[in-house]
């Protein structure tokens, strides 16, 4: 059902639900620091962990260009309705009325893009407690970038910034000329 009502066939190429029963064809090995939450001081192969028995998005296994197309569809209003899309993105409210930075499923920040001030919405994923994925739309310029690792604690927000950064600037240098 998931897949007839969010992923299009035709559009996503190597997003599945994780199995215990089949292994999923050309996984990657994942590994976990050895120190101090940083990869910096060697790895070691993480034990086998199975994401098979929770529910939304850790039933699925997925690549950067499948995330990346999901962030288009998300964006293109192709996926879901536009109004839809704005009250998942938008920042939920405390009780005392304070914002959360957070939408439905969604991180809300404000980073330096371009030399300008710019949205992103985004999710990071994580692995026994370190960074493993980051997926982050930048509205105003159209990009979505999707970085993955299969080291626990890689720091993908900062990557994925970096490369929405490089096509800021090409789009600006474009503009120029």
């Amino acid at each position: 059902m998931i897949r007839e009502l969010i992923f299009d066939p035709e559009a996503t190429r190597d997003t599945t639900p994780d199995s215990t029963k089949k292994p999923v064809q050309d996984r990657v090995t994942p590994y976990f620091t050895r120190f101090a939450s940083d990869p910096n001081y060697g790895l070691h192969m993480m034990r086998p962990l199975d994401y098979s028995c929770y529910a939304g998005a850790s039933v699925f296994v997925s690549t950067p260009s499948d995330l990346v197309r999901f962030g288009m569809a998300i964006n293109s209003g192709k996926l879901l309705q536009p109004a839809t899309v704005e009250l998942l993105q938008t920042s939920q409210r405390l009780a005392s009325g304070e914002e959360m930075g957070y939408g439905l499923g969604w991180y809300l920040k404000t980073v330096t893009l371009a030399g300008k001030q710019t949205r992103v919405i985004g999710h990071d994923g994580d692995s026994l407690g370190g960074m493993v994925a980051s997926l982050m739309i930048f509205p105003e310029y159209g990009i979505v970038v999707a970085v993955t690792s299969n080291i626990s604690y890689a720091d993908t927000f900062s990557l994925a910034k970096r490369i929405a950064q490089t096509f800021a600037e090409q789009g600006k240098s474009a503009a120029r000329n």
